[in-house]
This record gives structure tokens, C-alpha cells and sequence, in this order.
């Protein structure tokens, strides 16, 4: 196809699928963005083994005063900046190629300088949680009261919900993990609470499905 009608259809190549699907950003920046906080991050590696996760780079002002290369090569881009307001055509083209390249370049030395950690492989440690409760009755008032971990506590409900499929599957067949009998009480008292209502019961289930709010 001609240039102009590759840009008006703006054909997505593997290539620039692999960019689009890549993630910069902060982890505390991409754990605020989930319903369910952290765990959404390792839901979603764990339903996507080609998201690569990539601390975002940017050059800072200490960056450009610690680092001579790097100031050099900004006043370059400054420069042939400057020089593309003044051309046109052929010139213009190069000189923005010539831009392109020069800006990789500053992320090339800077990461000379100081190379960026990247994890090769985000991977969340397990380890026994012990999921114990208090729950008492004042007997004057009938008032309930409750501690610790509980299903009279709507936040604990809600995060079960929203892990359910990663809960079910870590704990599957493991009789000495808390969480194995959790699932089954959460299970007992969904059927139990929802049996009469189905269309509560099919919300609870696009939830578990990971189905997002507006969908839903």
C-alpha cells in the first residue's frame, strides 16, 4: 500500500503489537490500578505469559549534570531540533530520522551508566497464612463484633470474590492449608445465600471470572 493509505488504515503489525502489549510503568503505579491490589498483577501474568513487565526510563536533570555523554548528545538533539524548523522535504526527513536515532541514544547511555534492574521473572513467594478469626455477641445489646479474618467482614468477601480462581487452584488438594477450607466455606455460604436470588448468583460469577464492573 502507498504511505498515506498504510497511515489512514493504521495497520497493526506484529511488531507494533509487541510494543503496544508491552508494560512501563511502576509496579506501586499498576497495583493502584486493580480492584483486588496486587494480586490483579499476578492474575494477569499468570493469564498472560507474553506481558513483559519493564521499569519505565526517563532522563532527569541529575542524570544530565552526572553524566557529560549524555548532556552532550541533549545539546545535539537541541540543535537539529532548532535545524528542522528551518527545512522542508528530503532535509526535514533525514533530519528527523537522524532525531530518532539520537533519542534511542540517550537511553543506550544512560543505561551504560546505569543499567536498569529488570526482573527476568515476576514470581510471588508462598507461604502458610494462618486465616484465624474472633467473633463475639454482646449479650446486653446483640451486637456482633469480630477480628482477624472473618466472612461477617464485607472486605474479606469482596477480596475472596475477586481472587477466587487463583485461591481455588493454589489450594486444591492441600488439607493442611487454611485457605483450602476457606474456599469450601465461601462456596457453602454463597449457595447457601444465593440460592433463591440468580441473578446475584450469575453477578457472583462474572466476578469470579474476572468479567470487569461495566461488562457486568
Amino acid at each position: 500500500m502507498e504511505k498515506q493509505e498504510r497511515k489512514e488504515k493504521k495497520i497493526l503489525t506484529d511488531n507494533r503489537m509487541t510494543t503496544v502489549n508491552k508494560r512501563e510503568t511502576s509496579f506501586e503505579g499498576l497495583v493502584s490500578q486493580f480492584e483486588n491490589g496486587e494480586d490483579g498483577i499476578y492474575n494477569l501474568i499468570a493469564n498472560d505469559k507474553n506481558v513483559i513487565f519493564q521499569p519505565k526510563i526517563s532522563i532527569t536533570k541529575k542524570d544530565l549534570e552526572e553524566i557529560p555523554e549524555l548532556r552532550q548528545l541533549k545539546e545535539a538533539i537541541a540543535i537539529w531540533e532548532n535545524k528542522l524548523k528551518t527545512v522542508s522535504g528530503k532535509d526535514s526527513y533525514i533530519i528527523k530520522k537522524t532525531l530518532i536515532e539520537l533519542r534511542k541514544d540517550q537511553y543506550i547511555i544512560k543505561n551504560a551508566y546505569r543499567k536498569p534492574i529488570v526482573p527476568i521473572k515476576l514470581i510471588r513467594s508462598k507461604h502458610i497464612v494462618k486465616l484465624d478469626g474472633k467473633v463475639s455477641i454482646d449479650e446486653k445489646t446483640g451486637e456482633i463484633s469480630y477480628s482477624g479474618f472473618t466472612f461477617l467482614n464485607p472486605a474479606v468477601c469482596e477480596q475472596v470474590l475477586c481472587n477466587y480462581s487463583k485461591l481455588k487452584e493454589d489450594s486444591w488438594g492441600n488439607f493442611e492449608n487454611d485457605t483450602w477450607y476457606m474456599i469450601n466455606d465461601f462456596e457453602y455460604l454463597c449457595d447457601k445465600a444465593l440460592r433463591k436470588y440468580p441473578l446475584y448468583m450469575r453477578i457472583v460469577e462474572y466476578k469470579i471470572d474476572n468479567m470487569p464492573n461495566n461488562d457486568i
